[in-house]
């Protein structure tokens, strides 16, 4: 090995060093605890490089606290330099910006734009100036069927207050399937991401039972000064309870290229799980809770698909187009 080649090595070596080092203070800011082993297993290393690690930074003045058994964290009120993006890293903020931009309505998208701003303000000048340089090569289609549902977005303060807090909350929820809306108070467990949509799990007090609740269909929220009731689960633990065997029904199509502009992003609120090609035809998987509601948005493209599976569907189609007859 040449000297050159020889530095080079090192020099990267100790960079990645660096890299890793910097990663796990990171971690460190964004945790309450980490242990030794959850870092070992995130940075592929050993628990002893993880010690020297942790000890390099303590001897750089960061005062991390080992607590036996519960693992490593930073004391509390200790102040950190701002964290520095990369300009990959800044990019990628940047591109998710551009598509929440059409997704978003305005409340939501200042929010992210002012975390945005936040990120631009740290970044290196050169790097800033890169990135709004980028701006300049990033274009967005608008479609208008992306804007039909409102966002969830004013109702995540009060959500997230509650659930923080244990106290009720009173919602007025309007109901996809007959369009009615109801008055509930709810003991909020927490959030989840399914079928392209945020929803909210709860214990419902009129049905006295936990109910799912679609973020964008509570038109009111209120918080109350009422304790939760009950000793609720994790939610991780409530949606392995409630969805192991959902009443899902699965959905096959075969469905012409050309008709995927007509569908857009409305697949995904259908319950969009699975998309393959095959020739000039997309084999789409779906899963939904509610055949009719499925049925009745698949008239608007069957003249360019197919039903593969599902002959509960088939059935509910011909009886939808007897009707129209």
């Amino acid at each position: 090995m040449s000297v050159d080649s020889f530095i080079f090595a090192h020099n990267k070596r100790y960079m990645n060093k660096i890299e890793r080092i910097s990663s796990i203070l990171i971690k460190l800011q964004s945790r309450r605890n980490i242990t030794a082993q959850q870092i070992a297993d995130e940075f592929g290393i050993s628990i002893r490089t993880v010690y020297r690690d942790i000890q390099i930074l303590e001897e750089a003045g960061v005062p991390i606290v080992s607590n036996m058994g519960v693992g490593y964290s930073i004391i509390e009120g200790y102040k950190l330099p701002p964290l520095m993006f990369s300009i990959s890293e800044a990019i990628a903020f940047l591109l998710a910006e551009k598509q929440l931009r059409i997704q978003f309505n305005i409340d939501g998208y200042e929010l992210f734009r002012n975390g945005m701003d936040k990120i631009r303000s740290v970044l290196k000048f050169a790097n800033r100036d890169i990135l709004e340089k980028f701006e300049n090569y990033i274009g967005i289609l608008e479609l208008g069927e992306i804007q039909q549902e409102s966002n969830p977005f004013h109702v995540l303060e009060p959500l997230i207050q509650s659930i923080i807090e244990h106290k009720t909350v009173k919602i007025e929820y309007s109901a996809i399937y007959n369009g009615k809306t109801t008055t509930r108070e709810i003991e909020p467990v927490g959030l989840f991401f399914m079928f392209g949509q945020w929803y909210l799990l709860a214990w419902c007090k009129l049905r006295n039972d936990y109910r799912t609740f679609k973020l964008n269909r509570i038109n009111n929220i209120t918080m109350t000064d009422s304790l939760f009731e009950k000793t609720h689960p994790p939610i991780k633990d409530l949606i392995k309870q409630i969805y192991s065997s959902p009443p899902y029904h699965n959905i096959v199509l075969k469905v012409e290229k050309n008709a995927l502009f007509g569908i857009g992003s409305l697949k995904y609120n259908h319950g969009l799980v699975r998309e393959e090609v095959e020739g000039d035809y997309i084999i789409q998987t779906y899963k939904t809770n509610s055949l009719e509601y499925f049925a009745r948005w698949y008239l608007s493209f069957a003249d360019k698909s197919t039903i593969i599976e599902s002959m509960e569907l088939k059935d509910m189609v011909k009886n939808l187009i007897n009707k129209l007859r």
